[in-house]
């Protein structure tokens, strides 16, 4: 009897272990969200992962665990959303509660969005240092060691190599350039690309096998990087004036885009269609300016 106890509780012990995330397995889930984060908000990606790991005790806080709250926000009088008691400062303190992880992270990066934060961003974003302090000044924290903290989470797990490769976004929003490809000959193209609404519009002008076509549309940007959407617009075909025949034409497509200082890479693959009867693919890349 007294081997199936210890059995048992070494099991209980082992499997209570197990669930438990590590600080590098938490670095390691959640690092592309906090670069992710970086490039829509220039926060630092190690300022970001260091108040993940403290507030949320490497995910393993209670609030982390039944709200996704991997910050510790409290709801404030502007929460509209669900909330959660917990204990804090005081007792029973109300947090706010989110149905996924990347709501958390969204969240605390707009909240450092608030006026009394406005100072950060005067900080380069490889500055964690001055970050940390800053968090601090602003009132993020009542610990007084609260920056000390996250500067030595920052250093011994060496977060600062998230923040190295990172450039800060230009805030350039209209491009315009060309592109060539197939089926799509050559395509003439002005975008607005917004990365922090996270959406693009597009106009291009495209000449193919066989028509000539105008078209309008835009998309939702998945990433700064990646984004599908659709175009609609009109079609001709190539055979003289005198034979024009305007017609509907439809497109789904995929952009990737490739920052370079103030221009943009763009790849687009795209399928479309005049009247909705044969569809067609296309792969076109360009350059805009």
């Amino acid at each position: 009897m007294e081997n199936r106890l210890i059995l048992f509780f070494c099991f209980f012990t082992f499997q209570l272990s197990a669930q438990n995330m590590t600080r590098s397995q938490y670095i390691d889930q959640y690092k592309d969200e906090a670069i992710y984060q970086m490039r829509k908000y220039k926060i630092p990606a190690s300022i970001t992962l260091a108040q993940g790991i403290l507030e949320s005790a490497n995910g393993n806080s209670e609030l982390a665990n039944k709200s996704n709250n991997h910050f510790g926000i409290k709801c404030h009088s502007d929460w509209e959303g669900e909330r959660v008691f917990h204990d804090d400062d005081k007792n029973n303190e109300c947090f706010r509660k989110y149905d996924k992880v990347r709501d958390s992270y969204d969240d605390h990066s707009e909240f450092l969005l608030k006026p009394r934060y406005a100072d950060l961003f005067k900080y380069s974003i490889k500055d964690y240092k001055s970050w940390a302090k800053g968090l601090k000044k602003a009132g993020y924290a009542t610990n007084p060691s609260y920056a000390k903290h996250l500067i030595k989470i920052v250093e011994e797990n060496e977060l600062y190599r998230f923040d190295e490769d990172i450039k800060e976004e230009s805030d350039k929003l209209v491009y315009s350039g060309f592109s060539l490809g197939w089926t799509d000959l050559f395509n003439q193209s002005i975008v607005y690309k917004n990365d922090k609404k996270e959406f693009y519009i597009n106009l291009r002008t495209s000449v193919s096998i066989d028509n000539l076509s105008l078209m309008f549309g835009g998309g939702k940007l998945l990433t700064s990087a990646f984004g599908i959407g659709a175009d609609v617009g009109l079609a001709t075909n190539l055979g003289g004036i005198d034979k024009i025949d305007l017609r509907p034409n439809y497109a789904l497509s995929t952009h990737f885009f490739i920052s370079v200082k103030q221009k943009q890479i763009n790849f687009r693959f795209s399928i479309s269609s005049v009247d909705a009867k044969e569809f067609k693919p296309s792969i076109t890349i360009g350059l805009l300016r």
